[in-house]
């Protein structure tokens, strides 16, 4: 290395122990500080025992004072000694430079280099903004500043120790002896190890996992910042390909917003809504690193039931796992919502039909649930309550005044309208006849036979007026032990939002108008574009009053084929939200351009016009047809043996369409070194191989991906197969490998084959 680098690596050096030196020196002051203020609180209290009562109301002042002292002392928390900044720039103003660092707290008492909040600080919003070399213009309290940005550097600084340094010409990496060398791998991986044995023809592997990377929060662009400083009370709708940072935004925005606002933006006060429990488990990290670590993460199936159950009664607790696709593409369609409200009008029907007959001297009472249909059922039902009360003397009155409090009490029943809508074939094919043609006509029956096993009896259901006990087994043992039934009274996970929608049209409730459920001041619904319509309005009435929202997708990555994408505008108005100029994000920061430019041909005619820029080029994506199974297996156990060999700090992803198919190659996997079967999202993020189906690694990133099943038969030319081979390729941060057997997928690209 030249003297030029290693003078530009020791300076880095030496700010990173000045730095250190002066939080050591802080943390000193601050114990002895709270100490102080501990020991005066502890004297106040024991005058305040022994004081007289015309005493105490200053003291109670001092107290409350000294109590103040103590929580904004925890409140300022220095920069985790650790990873104290993650960037360094130096600015050029008049002539004169001023090194500035980026970190997640502010830190000032450091001459010439203090640590500046990116969150908060007007100065840190030059790094995101502005290049090295560029010119810069900032407003700062009381003036502009205008100079030019001489330095910009990415950070590693991993137990306060520097390992990394980026500049926008060359990367360097610290070793685990200490000793520096340029990271030619950091901007431009390529493959590694030659040729490779004949069976296969080449090796996986750049030689770049596994190593530690710059903090997320500096890897932040110019775009993906400008999303940030969104007034807080708007909602932020952040669109972009796989890799384009969405996520990154949307959960930075949570730091930003409760740096603002604390009490209103309050931890508690904040959930993030996800797909599945991978992204859940990824989520939590990166908010961890934010200082987040109390905010609700949450995918859609769990976070929904929870809130369910608590205001709902009778609802089964057990959820049906399996239920038939076309049942779940029914429930969750948005003709479905339509006739939800037919429902509650068939209901208020009968319900005027028993007050004609049970109290025809007050036709009044029948006419408001028929006509005034402005109103909920439920205040329709109060408001005739009232005009039978005072149109006739209750003292005179006997039965029929327990009319009422029975139809109040059957009005609240949802989990008794949830069978009588399921089991009412005119209202399901009502459902089919508002879908468009998009619900055949044939689901009818599928939903009805599905809902009554839902709603039987189990042991009713197959030996009604038989004695189990007297049934045996072939193994002798008695037929009572043995029976389980998978269906009989279960919920499916749909139902959850259908009942909400119910209680919610019965009541009248707008958003935040929900008392028997936490509200929250701000949401982050990522992946929006798989959820259904019904489930969306669920998570805004989720919302308080004031309540905001953070919405990140990619319509290219709507692989749920339960779920009708409309657009983005019918999005934010499900939720029930302005709707809102989208924040577009075009540049691929995990994938290179190889993996990209695969992925973006795969989409086919279903592929945005215009495809992301990759920041870093890579190796091709290597194509491999096998001519029969033990082949594919054998090449693929072999080459991940190797890989892990060479690079045992590597992430692998085998992604399968089927969890069948993982489960198959898992077994066949069983001597790969930290091979692992990954089921209902539980990774593990350390590693090793996964082997996993498709659905679980939306907005998840792998080392190196493998597709060992790009078949036709499991990816036939079909919007669904495009994109989720999409989603499969684009979670590769430096390799993609796809292989098949005799025949290639008619969407796979042309590509490097051996």
């Amino acid at each position: 290395m030249s003297p030029e680098e290693l003078k530009l690596l020791q300076q880095e050096e030496d700010l990173l122990k000045m730095v250190l030196d002066g939080l050591r020196v802080a943390r000193g002051k601050s114990r002895l500080d709270l100490h102080d203020l501990g020991t005066r609180l502890t004297q106040l209290r024991e005058q305040a025992a022994a004081a007289r009562a015309e005493d105490l109301p200053a003291l109670f002042d001092q107290m409350n004072n000294q109590r103040a002292l103590i929580e904004q002392a925890h409140v300022d928390e220095l920069p985790d000694s650790r990873s104290p900044y993650f960037a360094h720039m130096q600015l050029e103003e008049n002539g004169k430079l001023k090194d500035i660092l980026i970190g997640y707290r502010s830190f000032l008492d450091v001459t010439g280099a203090p640590v500046n909040d990116w969150r908060n600080a007007p100065i840190a919003a030059v790094f995101f903004n502005y290049r090295q070399g560029e010119e810069y213009e900032a407003e700062l309290p009381g003036r502009i500043a205008r100079g030019i940005v001489r330095k910009r550097h990415l950070l590693t600084i991993k137990d306060g120790v520097l390992v990394f340094v980026g500049t926008p010409e060359k990367a360097y990496r610290k070793d685990a002896q200490g000793q520096w060398s340029e990271d030619t791998g950091a901007r431009n991986p390529k493959l590694a190890g030659g040729s490779g044995s004949a069976s296969r023809g080449f090796t996986l592997g750049t030689g770049q996992s596994g190593r530690p990377s710059p903090e997320v929060s500096a890897l932040l662009d110019s775009h993906q910042y400008s999303a940030l400083s969104s007034h807080e009370d708007d909602p932020v709708l952040v669109l972009g390909g796989a890799g384009c940072g969405k996520t990154t935004v949307a959960l930075h925005r949570l730091a930003t917003l409760n740096y603002r606002s604390r009490e209103r933006f309050a931890q508690h006060k904040m959930a993030v809504i996800v797909p599945d429990e991978g992204l859940v488990r990824l989520s939590r990290k990166l908010l961890d690193s934010l200082g987040l670590s109390r905010v609700l993460v949450s995918s859609f199936d769990k976070f929904f039931p929870e809130r369910v159950f608590k205001i709902i009664r009778r609802l089964p607790h057990k959820i049906c796992d399996n239920p038939p696709s076309t049942a779940t593409y029914f429930k969750r369609h948005p003709a479905l919502r339509t006739v939800l409200r037919e429902f509650i009008e068939l209901q208020a029907k009968e319900f005027a039909h028993e007050m004609a007959h049970k109290i025809p001297d007050c036709p009044e009472a029948a006419r408001i649930m028929l006509d005034e249909t402005k109103y909920p059922l439920t205040k329709r039902l109060a408001k005739a309550r009232r005009a039978y009360e005072q149109g006739v003397n209750l003292a005179a009155v006997r039965g029929d005044i327990k009319l009422f409090p029975e139809l109040e009490k059957r009005v609240m029943d949802i989990a008794k309208d949830r069978i009588d809508f399921f089991m009412n074939k005119d209202l399901l094919r009502r459902v089919v006849d508002l879908s468009n043609g998009q619900i055949a006509h044939s689901a009818i029956d599928v939903v009805y036979r599905h809902s009554a096993d839902q709603f039987a009896d189990p042991a009713a259901k197959r030996y009604a007026g038989v004695d189990l006990e007297k049934l045996e087994t072939v193994d002798g043992g008695s037929l009572a032990d043995e029976f389980v039934d998978d269906i009989a009274q279960t919920i499916d996970p749909e139902d959850f939002a259908i009942v909400y929608e119910i209680r919610r049209l019965k009541l009248g409730l707008q958003r935040g108008d929900d008392e028997g459920l936490h509200q929250f001041s701000h949401l982050v619904i990522d992946e929006a574009q798989d959820l259904a319509p019904i489930e969306l309005a669920a998570l805004g009435a989720a919302l308080s009053k004031d309540g905001s929202v953070t919405i990140a997708g990619d319509s290219a990555q709507q692989i749920d084929p339960s779920t009708t994408f409309d657009s983005w505008d019918s999005v934010l108005d499900q939720i029930g939200v302005p709707r809102v100029q989208a924040q577009h994000l075009t540049t691929t920061y995990r994938s290179p351009k190889p993996v990209a430019e695969f992925a973006h041909k795969v989409l086919g005619k279903y592929a945005p016009r215009e495809m992301p820029k990759s920041i870093k080029d890579g190796v091709p994506v290597t194509v491999t047809l096998c001519p029969n199974e033990g082949h594919l297996m054998l090449s693929l156990a072999d080459t991940l043996s190797d890989l892990m060999v060479a690079e045992p700090l590597a992430s692998v992803a085998v992604i399968t369409r089927t969890p069948e198919t993982a489960q198959r190659i898992y077994k066949m996997l069983s001597d790969v070194s930290n091979a692992r079967l990954v089921e209902d999202g539980a990774f593990e993020f350390r590693p090793g191989v996964d082997v996993v189906e498709v659905s679980q690694v939306k907005g998840l990133e792998f080392d190196y991906v493998v597709i060992p099943d790009a078949t036709p038969n499991s990816y036939p030319d079909t919007p669904e197969s495009r994109r989720l081979l999409h989603v499969a390729s684009t979670r590769a941060i430096h390799q993609l490998w796809v292989m098949s057997i005799t025949l290639m997928s008619p969407i796979i690209p042309e590509s490097k084959s051996v």
